[in-house]
């Protein structure tokens, strides 16, 4: 099922909303993956870090009914951020979002450092796995997916 959304451009007045969703979305869903440890490391938002990070990305948001559901961010080739509220998932969110954003950038062979969470969302996409790492963050070990698709 899908629901019908509208991408738009990220504004600094969505920034409340991404955060909202961000941790919504790892605390409910990327939990089932990742142990208690790690989502507690993995919750947590720098303010000015993160809205130096959206001011210098590209940022597309998924509007449901005037509601903020999904948002993606890239730099260049690399996408940094995709989630969608848990209240939106599995309806076609992120692969709207992604699809906008690739085909803004046909010539572009996007990266993207996914979570075990996402890792089949971004295969169903026609990504490829490159490699398996481990990464730390905030004293946490998290395993994820160096992934990578051909330009369009």
């Amino acid at each position: 099922m899908t629901i019908d959304v509208c991408i738009r451009e990220y504004h600094p007045d969505d920034f409340d909303a991404l955060c909202e969703i961000f941790l919504s979305a790892i605390k409910e869903i990327a939990s089932q993956d990742y142990s208690p440890e790690q989502i507690a490391a993995w919750a947590q938002i720098d303010e000015i870090a993160w809205h130096r990070k959206l001011l210098q990305s590209e940022g597309l948001v998924a509007v449901c009914q005037q509601r903020i559901v999904g948002f993606i961010t890239a730099r260049q080739d690399y996408i940094d951020l995709l989630f969608v509220s848990p209240i939106a998932q599995r309806q076609g969110v992120a692969t709207r979002l992604l699809h906008h954003l690739e085909q803004r950038h046909p010539d572009t062979a996007f990266r993207v450092e996914a979570s075990i969470t996402a890792r089949p969302f971004f295969i169903g996409q026609g990504y490829q796995i490159v490699k398996q790492q481990q990464v730390e963050a905030r004293g946490a070990v998290f395993t994820n997916f160096v992934m990578r698709k051909a330009a369009m």
